[in-house]
């Protein structure tokens, strides 16, 4: 999707869904966080951009440690979310990061899945890298290949079949995935003027429920590919979407009624380049 189809989309249609599950996403991507917090390092008194921020997680958790947060997303639907979070030393703002700007610079930009949606990434790394002080660090999580996240990849096969027959995707398309190439974040990093790139592999199981199948569908059924890909079809078919996920998710469901499946980020980090 283009950026004006993203905004859209994040507003309408995703954003709602993200806002009303704000504290299960919370939960369910804390491990997540916790390599991306630990990896960002924030000190008290530092300036810092989270990119795509949501609603506000990560920020929030940042700016507990006293760092200095400005965050940042297309979807004003998001922003509104994230609000309940903002502090003195916290702010939200509707914006673009491919046109974002600001008066004093940034020590560093993190971002949790929230640059894999870029229409122009090069354009927009190179604004970012814009916004931070001479050797400033990027930081961001984005995941890896749809086949190593089966709580991703498991929902969306799961309805293929009902879905109409379309030409193989861009696996460069914004999207989930689109950074899921190590060697295409190194060139685009490396084009925008970042250097020192790293780019380190994490498994974070992803609960999707603690108690129960039903529960797990519902939720497969309202966040991540599979619920995109619903939004394709029919009210006719929905029905059997769901039954199909359900079925899917099913070899999944723990001792205990929970699902939780395998997922995997790349954690990478950059530094800033000023001649």
């Amino acid at each position: 999707m283009p950026n004006d189809d993203q905004r859209e989309y994040w507003n309408e249609q995703a954003g709602p869904k993200w806002v009303e599950h704000q504290a299960r996403l919370d939960i369910m991507l804390a491990p997540v966080d916790s390599v991306l917090i630990n990896a960002a390092d924030p000190k008290a008194g530092q300036r810092m951009l989270d990119i795509g921020c949501g609603t506000g997680a990560i920020s929030e958790k940042l700016a507990d440690q006293g760092a200095v947060v400005t965050g940042i997303d297309l979807s004003e639907t998001m922003i509104t979310g994230a609000q309940f979070r903002a502090s003195d030393n916290l702010v939200f703002q509707t914006a673009d990061a491919g046109k974002f700007s600001s008066d004093v610079p940034f020590a560093s930009a993190v971002s949790r899945f929230g640059v894999m949606f870029f229409d122009d990434p090069y354009a927009a790394f190179a604004n970012i890298h814009s916004s931070l002080e001479p050797g400033g660090k990027i930081i961001f999580v984005c995941w890896q290949a749809p086949n190593r996240n089966s709580w991703a990849a498991v929902p969306a096969m799961a309805i293929e079949s009902l879905l109409e027959e379309a030409p193989p995707a861009d696996p460069h398309a914004p999207g989930p995935f689109a950074f899921a190439d190590p060697d295409r974040i190194t060139d685009i990093l490396g084009k925008a003027g970042f250097h020192n790139i790293s780019i380190e592999e994490h498994d974070i199981p992803i609960m999707l429920s603690s108690s129960s199948l039903d529960d797990a569908t519902d939720f497969s059924c309202q966040i991540g590919p599979g619920s995109r890909a619903m939004t394709k079809l029919g009210e006719a078919d929905k029905p059997k979407a769901r039954n199909a996920i359900r079925e899917a998710l099913s070899q999944h469901v723990a001792e205990n009624g929970s699902v939780t499946m395998d997922g995997g980020v790349w954690l990478v980090t950059a530094h800033a380049y000023r001649p």
